[in-house]
């Protein structure tokens, strides 16, 4: 119901397809890049696939319930605060996921509170135009500088590369003197 203007409904319904989006030497890729994170992972938007073991969180309990790799699955709303105590990760992952956050300042702040100190927040992000399916749903295009930039203004350090067409931001949160 609702669909395809509904959120949920229109993700549900990627569900059933997600597993032929990204190809398998892209998703090789992604994983060996994602591959240094250790120990306890949230996966922002994880859809149907994450590409670490990872407390999974996404507004599809359909792409969840595909998804292998979540140790727990948490379905919810990337637009409101993260359900998840401060300090609560080692690592977040949000991939393929900051060009369909309306308000994703809120979402980078958000991530900033339940990463630890020590913590990495990676970001990947496709450098080309995505399908006009997907696009119904992108609500921000911005190029790697602005998006290194509106990273970088809440709160983290970022180290920015391009690998196959692919945006990598490898973020720690910036320490704070007192």
């Amino acid at each position: 119901r609702g669909w395809p203007e509904n959120q949920e409904a229109f993700w549900n319904a990627e569900a059933f397809m997600w597993g032929h989006k990204v190809s398998k030497e892209k998703r090789e890729l992604i994983a060996n890049e994602l591959d240094f994170l250790e120990g306890n992972n949230l996966d922002l938007g994880c859809g149907a696939y994450s590409y670490i073991p990872s407390v999974g969180f996404d507004i599809s309990e359909k792409m969840l319930a595909f998804n292998d790799n979540c140790i727990k699955r948490v379905c919810g709303n990337i637009e409101e605060p993260l359900p998840f105590n401060s300090n609560s990760f080692d690592s977040v992952t949000a991939v393929f996921l900051l060009n369909y956050v309306d308000d994703y300042r809120q979402l980078l702040s958000q991530i900033n509170r339940v990463l630890t100190s020590q913590g990495y927040l990676m970001v990947v992000l496709y450098s080309g135009n995505i399908n006009d399916w997907q696009r119904q749903k992108e609500v921000n295009k911005f190029t790697s500088d602005q998006w290194l930039s509106a990273i970088a203004s809440c709160g983290f350090s970022v180290q920015f590369y391009e690998k196959e067409g692919l945006w990598f931001y490898k973020c720690s949160k910036l320490s704070i003197d007192l």
